[in-house]
């Protein structure tokens, strides 16, 4: 598994929830950072040149746009 992963994600995104479900699912620890409630993760995401929700960081790496496939094969 694992060790740090990031869901950026948005109100209502259902794409992001697939995300959730996929992470719980497969009992993955992650933390949910919400730009809808917290417009600095988008900061955040743009400081790495994403501009795209969802966006998953698996230590370090980023998936983005909603590709389960790869996820799990970070995960």
């Amino acid at each position: 598994m694992a060790t740090n992963v990031v869901l950026y994600s948005t109100q209502g995104c259902p794409l992001c929830e697939r995300y959730r479900t996929l992470l719980t699912q497969k009992n993955q620890k992650f933390e949910e950072r919400n730009t809808t409630t917290n417009p600095k993760y988008l900061d955040e995401l743009s400081s790495k040149g994403i501009m795209v929700v969802p966006t998953v960081i698996v230590d370090g790496k980023a998936v983005t746009g909603f590709r389960p496939n790869s996820l799990l094969e970070l995960i």
